[in-house]
């Protein structure tokens, strides 16, 4: 049985979402804080839809490597959106984006305890 995803479908969905963040804010006055707030938001939710399709494929994988692998694009994944998020949080500081960022490290550091762990 072929898989319906792999890795780097995981990859490229995560990218999309990247770039259509990036997309967004770019078209945001710099002196407003509450779009930049949602965009965090927004970003975070899809971080974890792409966290949930992970799971869903580590759970029909009998191979452990494999798991340990699908755990390992996921680190890559939250490495991206945290990179993002960090701009974010730099660019306007006082927009309290800083929460979704460290939500972002959480989500890293479980992907990480679960790749170690596999391998």
């Amino acid at each position: 049985m072929k898989e319906c995803l792999t890795d780097l479908d995981v990859l490229e969905l995560s990218k999309g979402s990247l770039s259509s963040f990036e997309q967004r804010i770019s078209t945001i006055p710099k002196e407003l804080c509450a779009p930049f707030h949602d965009e965090a938001r927004q970003l975070e939710t899809e971080l974890l839809t792409v966290y949930r399709v992970v799971v869903l494929c580590t759970k029909r994988e009998e191979d452990l490597d494999k798991v340990s692998k699908w755990w390992a694009t996921m680190v890559r994944v939250c490495d991206d959106f945290a990179s993002r998020l960090n701009d974010l949080v730099k660019g306007h500081p006082g927009c309290g984006a800083e929460q979704y960022y460290d939500k972002v490290l959480e989500l890293r550091s479980k992907c990480l305890r679960l790749q170690k762990m596999h391998s």
